[in-house]
């Protein structure tokens, strides 16, 4: 029952905001942004997908701006060549990003981004170490499309660079592995915002 009255509020929305036949770019205002993407992570660990959800403001026709927060479930990072020193992990990045865009046609604007923030990244325990939690500074940059659907739903494809720091585990005297990896990442995501 649920699930048909989540589909029904969600058609009813588009059909709200429709303009017709062709899409129109939002006017001025705040949204909410949902998205879903893949991280290709560097050599010594797996890639993860990524889940995030936003808020933001579209300032005018070049420009918007938002807050959002992610979770990256990575699986197995490597510390030092061998299974029992692949410890689990999972990163959290909060960044305020800035979206310098174009209009290329009426339902498509081009975009540059650039983002800075936070990222907290865990790591579990492995033989002869114990994970850690730890802060990092993290930014991102990238460029991607937007498209329009109607004046309140908006798709956006997107490529990231995103440097979310730095991974650690803490190991005994009996431990010979590295202790800290570098966290960076090339990210494909596909993101739905909703204009008020």
């Amino acid at each position: 029952m649920k699930k048909y009255l989540l589909a029904s509020l969600a058609v009813a929305g588009i059909l709200a905001c429709s303009t017709g036949v062709h899409a129109v770019e939002p006017v001025q205002g705040p949204y909410i942004v949902g998205e879903a993407g893949w991280a290709i992570g560097m050599k010594d660990y797996d890639d993860a997908g990524i889940f995030g959800l936003g808020a933001g403001y579209h300032l005018n026709d070049y420009m918007r701006a938002d807050v959002t927060v992610s979770y990256r479930p990575w699986g197995k990072v490597d510390f030092k060549g061998s299974d029992e020193k692949k410890s689990d992990m999972w990163s959290m990045p909060v960044l305020a990003n800035v979206y310098a865009k174009y209009p290329i046609m009426n339902m498509f604007d081009v975009y540059g981004m650039a983002g800075i923030g936070m990222a907290w990244n865990k790591t579990d325990s492995i033989r002869n170490a114990r994970g850690r939690s730890r802060s990092n500074l993290a930014w991102t940059a990238g460029a991607g499309i937007d498209y329009f659907i109607n004046r309140c739903w908006s798709l956006d494809l997107g490529y990231r660079f995103t440097d979310l720091g730095s991974a650690r585990v803490k190991g005994n005297d009996a431990y010979d592995g590295r202790r800290k990896r570098d966290i960076r990442s090339n990210d494909i995501k596909l993101s739905a915002r909703y204009y008020f």
